[in-house]
């Protein structure tokens, strides 16, 4: 998790002990926004979760909103190590374990920050500017990495000249995204969690590597 943040509304710089109450808050509210809306979770609410009271934690944070802003943002930043996962060799049986292993670490990602990110990705559907913002810069780099790959793929005569790169790597990102918020669902489809990580990596395996 993120813990760069040191400056409360005022502007200035937290203490350790500051730090964690301000941890604590963000805590409680990531906590109650993976048992329901965020219309329906209060700072009252938030801040009897952590023995406190509402005044401080606007010591903290202007509303809900913004601490659920903060969670989205320490969730994005789990997002270069799965780009770590992406570059290298895809030749081969190491290219599909190197899928399988992005699969697998983004659906954990969903698992970890779920609440969080069904916010994130509702609020920014709405056109809500800030977590449009954020889930953007959470992706973009994710799409770029993909583009790059398929980019050299086609330049190697192995995938499509008529596939649209850029396009290919959002639908990808789109895929990830998508199956892993519905992985609760997964028993409706008589399918499980390997079952999401194997077709994840297939899709993926087979776009940037055209085999």
């Amino acid at each position: 998790m993120n813990r760069d943040v040191i400056k409360d509304k005022s502007g200035r710089n937290l203490g350790r002990r500051a730090m964690k109450t301000r941890q604590r808050f963000l805590d409680a509210t990531e906590k109650l926004l993976a048992e329901r809306s965020i219309l329906d979770i209060s700072v009252t609410e938030i801040a009897r979760e952590v023995d406190s009271v509402s005044s401080l934690f606007y010591h903290y944070f202007k509303s809900v909103e913004d601490a659920a802003q903060h969670l989205a943002r320490e969730a994005s930043a789990e997002v270069p190590a799965m780009l770590e996962l992406i570059d290298g060799s895809w030749d081969g049986e190491k290219g599909l374990r190197r899928a399988q292993d992005l699969s697998q670490a983004y659906l954990a990602h969903w698992e970890r920050n779920r609440g969080v990110l069904l916010l994130r990705n509702q609020a920014a559907d709405r056109g809500d500017k800030k977590f449009l913002k954020i889930r953007k810069q959470a992706l973009e780099p994710l799409i770029d990495q993909f583009t790059g790959l398929i980019t050299e793929a086609q330049n190697q005569g192995r995938v499509a000249a008529d596939l649209h790169p850029y396009l290919a790597a959002s639908a990808l990102v789109s895929v990830l995204e998508k199956l892993s918020a519905y992985a609760q669902s997964l028993r409706h489809f008589n399918a499980d969690r390997d079952d999401l990580v194997h077709t994840c990596a297939r899709m993926i395996y087979m776009t940037v590597t055209g085999r």
